[in-house]
């Protein structure tokens, strides 16, 4: 056995003793990672023992074919949640009242807005021109921010998004006549849920993006609440756990499930 399989090895074991599933696929993203970075072998095998993810070890991760630059104040990128961009752009195109305000609250890592623009620049311009709207992204904290506009910067043609550190969209202000879509890919997994999650979850990735609160729903009623504040008139489109859909049914939402055929989304009219 030569080298590299040798490597190859040690670092698929050191993944199958932390739970991954997709070993072949990382194992062979770290050895590449090592033949041209800095970072010795041995401390990332530790890390990654230490149930580190592999994501914020290298300090990236990939949404909707993009590259995302991460750090612990930030999410790791789910591909649930590319499905969302899908929904996004099936709403612009279909509604019969043009939207003017895209708000993606609690961005992170940016990811879902700054794929979302990147998609529309691939769009034929007839149908979807990126200029028709204003971009804002918000999140709570200024670290999560900061990464975000670094990726914009590394990953979009030009800077388009407004950026805010608020309390979901608290301070966001939008003109009188404005038809607004609101994303959120908020904290929604009940505390006892988010509790007996991987200890790879648990230990390294924001509390704060990812337990939603008793019910699971607590960040959601709270958005929910400022935009019946600021008299919002458009849309909402959610990521939820689909265990709290139950929660939503008042709201009459629509309902679309992720590539697992779970309840993933919903979509809320406001008028």
């Amino acid at each position: 056995m030569n080298n590299e399989l040798q490597t190859l090895f040690k670092i698929q074991e050191a993944l199958k003793t932390s739970g991954y599933y997709d070993i072949s696929r990382v194992a062979k993203d770290i050895l590449e990672y090592t033949q041209n970075n800095p970072l010795p072998l041995d401390i990332i095998i530790e890390r990654i023992k230490n149930n580190e993810p592999w994501e914020y070890i290298k300090e990236q991760g990939e949404f909707k074919g993009n590259i995302f630059k991460l750090n612990t104040h930030t999410l790791i990128p789910r591909i649930e949640t590319e499905i969302m961009i899908d929904i996004v752009k099936q709403e612009l195109l279909k509604s019969p009242t043009p939207y003017t305000d895209i708000i993606d609250v609690g961005t992170g890592s940016g990811c879902i807005i700054i794929s979302l623009v990147k998609e529309l620049e691939r769009t034929p311009e007839e149908k979807v021109n990126i200029q028709k709207y204003s971009y804002h992204a918000t999140d709570i904290s200024q670290e999560a921010i900061d990464i975000a506009k670094e990726n914009e910067k590394n990953i979009l043609n030009e800077p388009v998004i407004h950026f805010s550190q608020t309390d979901l969209i608290e301070s966001i202000a939008l003109p009188k006549n404005s038809f607004c879509m609101i994303l959120a890919n908020l904290p929604y997994i009940p505390t006892q849920q988010y509790l007996a999650l991987e200890k790879s979850v648990v230990d390294f990735e924001p509390r704060t993006a990812l337990d939603g609160g008793e019910n699971g729903i607590t960040y959601y009623e709270k958005l929910l609440e400022q935009i019946e504040v600021k008299n919002i008139k458009g849309c909402a489109i959610f990521e939820i756990e689909p265990s709290t859909l139950e929660l939503f049914k008042p709201l009459y939402p629509k309902v679309i499930k992720d590539q697992y055929g779970k309840d993933r989304f919903i979509l809320i009219r406001f008028s």
